[in-house]
């Protein structure tokens, strides 16, 4: 997930330090914990609170939005930097992981997502929905761990038994789908994979079904399969994952179960 950096010039680093300790002390954050936090000792801070240099208001506007973020309880880290630039970079930036940069692939695999979401939205799935929040996950075509795999943060909103919305896209977020989809690379002909609930009649759907254990190992490796069934353990629900290609063709083969199932 991208993280929020502040970027300021080397020279003003002090005033924007002084800017943040005047501010962190305004609301009665102890010297000791504003010490620690901006990296400074205990008399500099002292130095910095009775200071009677005027500080810039931009220094003051931007102490002040950071101020009352590290009170909502937001941790602070001032990091330096070496930037081979011609332009010179100051204010709000977003910092991304190497795997949130939109590449061509990345791009691929989030309208792919988001594709297969819309072909979901306002349906009612009320016989397909596990206790645990339900997820798509897709992987790019080398992927070597979870960072690889993109899904939906924190899964699919549901309401009313339909699904109506998500909280974004995000890579190496869906641990366990990640990991059983990564696991099934190499063992079949997958690239993306959807929990729903236990199905015992897909008769007449077409799909091909296969099994995991209670480990979650593959029972026939090597099989092709569209659902793969797991008869749950202590504690863990029996569910099933739907498999595809990609997430639209996961969608599709999900819509035939329902269908199925009506």
């Amino acid at each position: 997930m991208a993280e929020e950096a502040i970027f300021v010039r080397s020279e003003d680093t002090i005033l924007l330090k002084k800017a943040l300790a005047k501010k962190l002390y305004e609301n009665k954050i102890e010297q000791s914990k504003i010490s620690d936090m901006l990296e400074l000792s205990q008399p500099m801070v002292s130095n910095y609170i009775t200071s009677k240099v005027k500080i810039p208001k931009k220094f003051l506007d931007v102490a002040e939005k950071i101020s009352e973020r590290i009170i909502d309880g937001e941790s602070i880290n001032f990091n330096t930097g070496v930037l081979f630039s011609d332009k010179k970079l100051e204010g709000n930036y977003f910092i991304a992981d190497k795997n949130e940069i939109i590449s061509d692939e990345n791009n691929k695999l989030v309208n792919n997502l988001t594709e297969a979401y819309l072909r979901l939205k306002g349906k009612n799935i009320s016989e397909l929905i596990p206790k645990v929040k339900i997820n798509i996950a897709m992987m790019k075509e080398n992927s070597n761990s979870s960072e690889d795999v993109a899904a939906f943060l924190n899964g699919l909103i549901i309401v009313d038994e339909k699904i109506a919305g998500h909280n974004g896209i995000r890579f190496g977020k869906s641990k366990h789908l990640s990991s059983l989809l990564l696991d099934l690379k190499g063992k079949m002909d997958v690239g993306a994979i959807m929990n729903i609930a236990h199905v015992k009649n897909l008769k007449n759907t077409g799909l091909k079904i296969g099994y995991l254990t209670k480990d979650y190992e593959l029972k026939d490796s090597g099989k092709q399969a569209d659902v793969l069934l797991h008869d749950g353990d202590f504690g863990i629900e029996p569910c099933a994952y739907v498999l595809g290609k990609d997430a639209i063709d996961v969608v599709n083969k999900l819509i035939k179960i329902k269908e199925n199932l009506e």
